[in-house]
C-alpha cells in the first residue's frame, strides 16, 4: 500500500493504474470476452501510464536501473519494421503505434505496482491462482451443458474463444498450483491438480501438454536446489527439439501432422510477402493474417517466433531475446522469494513456438505468459520506493 506522501493527483491514478492492473489479469480467466478484457487494459491502463510517463517520467524510466527505459527501446525497435512495408508506411506507422502504447501502458503499470504495492505484487500469483480456479469451475460446467467435443472443449467468457487457448490459460494455474504443492503438498492440493490437468486434455490444448511437460520438471527439480539437474535436462528438451526438427526436415517424421500443418501455413506466409528478407523480414503490416488456400480460412501465424522473423528478421528475433535475457538475468541477480514468474516465462516460451503473434500488438491472450511475467520478473525493484526526501 503507499504510504508516503504524494499530490492527490498521483495518489488518484496510482489507484487508477493499480485497481485496472489488477482486474486486466484476472480478465485472462474471468472476462466475459476477449473484448472485455481489451477495454480493461484500454481504459484501465493507458491514461494514467500517460501522467505517469509525462509528469513522473524521470522517477519512472530514469532512476535505480533504467528498466522501464530498455524496455521502451526495445519496443520500439520491434515496432520499427512498420516503416518497411509495402504500400503506404506512415499509415502502418499510425497503426502499429497502438501496440507500443498498450506495451509500455502495461510496463508502466508493473514498474508502478513493484515501486508502491510490493506486497500485492507478491500475491499476483495467488490472485491468478483463485481467477484460474472459478475459471475451471467454469470450464466443467460448460463441458456439462456442451458434452465432449472432437476438437475440444472450451470454457466460459474469454476462456470460450478457443480450446487451445482455454488449455494454455489453465495450464497457468496448474504452475502455480504445483510450485505451491512442491512446496507445501497436500491431499487437496493433488486432487486439484488432476482436475486442472483432465480439463487440459479435455480442451485437446497439445501446445500446452507440451509447455507443461518441458516446465514441470524443470520447475520441480529447481525448486529442489537441484539447479545443474534441471539446467542439463532444460537442454535435453533443446537437444530433443533440434533432433526431431532435422528429423522433420528430412521427411523422416511427418512435420505437418505433428504441428497441425503449421508448416504449410508458415509457407503461405513466406508466399504472400516476397519483400521477405531474412535479416529485417517482410515489415510489420497492420494485418496479422493471410488466407490459407489448404485450411481455406485466414489464419494467424501460430508462432511468436516465425513472427518475429517474418515481420522484422533475425533482427527483431535477436531483440526479443535479448528482452528475455534480460528478464532472467534481473531475476538471477536478485534474491527472489517466489520463481512461478520464471516458470511462466519458460512455459511461454515453449508454447509459443506453436501459438502466438508478433509482441507489438495490441494485447491478446498470449501475453499471460509472455509479456506479462517478462514484464514481472524485469520489473521487480526489491524495495518499496520512496521519495527522495523521505530518503535522507
Amino acid at each position: 500500500m503507499t504510504t508516503f506522501k504524494e499530490p492527490r493527483t498521483y495518489r488518484f491514478f496510482s489507484v487508477w493504474i493499480t485497481s485496472g492492473l489488477v482486474l486486466y489479469l484476472c480478465g485472462f480467466f474471468l472476462a466475459p470476452s476477449s473484448k472485455a478484457q481489451y477495454l480493461t487494459l484500454y481504459i484501465g491502463l493507458i491514461l494514467p501510464a500517460l501522467y505517469f510517463s509525462l509528469w513522473q517520467g524521470k522517477r519512472y524510466f530514469l532512476l535505480e536501473d533504467r528498466t522501464l527505459l530498455w524496455v521502451l527501446a526495445i519496443t520500439l525497435a520491434l515496432y520499427l519494421p512498420s516503416l518497411w512495408v509495402t504500400g503506404d508506411a506512415l499509415d502502418t506507422l499510425r497503426k502499429n503505434l497502438k501496440g507500443v502504447v498498450f506495451v509500455m501502458s502495461l510496463a508502466v503499470a508493473v514498474r508502478h505496482l513493484h515501486m508502491h504495492y510490493p506486497a500485492l505484487a507478491a500475491r499476483i500469483p495467488a490472485i491468478l491462482f483463485a481467477s484460474s480456479l472459478a475459471a475451471l469451475c467454469l470450464f466443467y460446467v460448460v463441458l456439462a451443458q456442451q458434452g465432449l467435443l472432437s476438437n475440444g472443449n472450451i470454457g466460459m467468457g474469454n476462456l470460450g474463444d478457443n480450446p487451445n487457448e482455454a488449455g494454455l490459460a489453465l495450464s497457468v494455474g496448474l504452475l502455480i498450483l504445483a510450485i505451491h504443492l512442491i512446496k507445501q503438498p497436500s491431499i487437496t492440493g493433488f486432487l486439484l491438480v488432476i482436475t486442472f490437468v483432465l480439463a487440459i486434455y479435455l480442451a485437446n490444448s497439445r501446445s500446452a501438454m507440451l509447455g507443461l511437460a518441458v516446465t514441470l520438471p524443470f520447475a520441480f527439480l529447481f525448486e529442489q536446489q537441484q539447479r545443474k539437474l534441471a539446467i542439463t535436462y532444460l537442454l535435453a528438451c533443446i537437444i530433443g527439439a533440434g533432433i526431431i526438427v532435422i528429423l522433420m526436415l528430412q521427411g523422416i517424421l511427418d512435420g505437418e501432422r505433428l504441428l497441425s500443418s503449421r508448416p504449410s501455413l508458415w509457407a503461405e506466409f513466406l508466399s504472400h510477402y516476397s519483400n521477405f528478407n531474412l535479416w529485417w523480414g517482410s515489415g510489420l503490416a497492420g494485418s496479422i493474417t493471410v488466407f490459407s488456400n489448404v485450411q481455406g480460412v485466414k489464419l494467424e501465424p501460430h508462432s511468436l517466433y516465425f513472427a518475429l522473423v517474418l515481420r522484422g528478421g533475425l533482427l527483431a528475433a535477436a531483440l526479443y531475446v535479448i528482452l528475455v535475457i534480460l528478464a532472467i538475468q534481473k531475476h538471477t541477480s536478485s534474491t527472489p522469494a517466489n520463481n512461478i514468474w520464471l516458470y511462466i516465462l519458460l512455459f511461454g516460451l515453449v508454447t509459443q513456438g506453436f501459438e502466438g503473434v508478433y509482441p507489438v500488438r495490441p494485447p491478446n491472450s498470449f501475453w499471460l505468459y509472455t509479456w506479462i511475467p517478462i514484464l514481472m520478473l524485469i520489473m521487480n525493484t526489491n524495495r518499496e520506493y520512496r521519495p527522495r526526501h523521505e530518503q535522507l
